[in-house]
């Protein structure tokens, strides 16, 4: 498999513990795939999010 580019995190769901301490609950990393494509990478605390669907992308019209 090669290598992806420019990894990039994006940090959906925050959450404070009670000592203040900010954790990351729920974020997805997504680089460049050197042989096309985009791969993705689902991030989770099992503490605050219970579980992840992958749902294929619908393109078309809005309304049929």
């Amino acid at each position: 498999m090669s290598t992806p580019k420019e990894l990039q995190r994006v940090q959906l769901l925050n959450y404070t513990k009670a000592d203040g301490e900010e954790l990351v609950g729920l974020a997805v990393e997504l680089a460049e795939d050197p042989s096309g494509g985009v791969q993705v990478r689902v991030l989770m605390d099992s503490n605050v999010v219970s579980g992840v669907t992958v749902v294929p992308l619908q393109q078309g019209g809005c309304c049929d």
